[in-house]
């Protein structure tokens, strides 16, 4: 499997994870996911901030040609921008890698207590994308007293 094919399937488990308060001190997926999106938005802003400030730096708004501004610290730009495009992909990394973590024996008997209440089969071995798959339909069913099991 690729890195392409990880990342898309940590960016699906990411937004499908709800975000519900009574799953915050067990899982860590919903603060995960609050600073990856917190990252979404306010990282593009800076990486452009950056940006301005080398040519700045090289003297590109005093009449310099904007590519020989640009040179002048060129490496440390290029390494701050690649750094802060990096961020986010390594939290879509971590959400693939928890997708695909098989459940431990209380999670899993929560597992089996979900599917039984909504009278579906439970996977043989679940992982954790099956876990929020079967969250998902429990909050909609019958809404987060369910949880408070957990």
């Amino acid at each position: 499997m690729n890195i392409v094919s990880k990342i898309k399937i940590g960016i699906q488990y990411m937004n499908d994870w709800p975000l519900e308060p009574l799953l915050n001190p067990v899982f860590p997926e919903c603060r995960v996911k609050r600073a990856v999106m917190l990252g979404r938005k306010i990282l593009p802003p800076f990486i452009i901030f950056i940006l301005f400030w080398a040519v700045y730096q090289g003297g590109g708004f005093k009449g310099i040609p904007l590519l020989f501004a640009l040179s002048s610290n060129f490496p440390v730009t290029l390494v701050c921008v690649i750094f802060l495009m990096l961020m986010p992909l390594q939290g879509y990394l971590w959400f693939y890698k928890r997708a695909v973590t098989r459940l431990n024996d209380k999670q899993k008997d929560f597992y089996i207590l979900v599917c039984s209440k909504l009278e579906k089969e439970p996977a043989m071995n679940p992982t954790m994308m099956d876990l929020e798959k079967a969250l998902n339909a429990c909050i909609k069913t019958f809404g987060t007293d369910l949880l408070k099991k957990l």
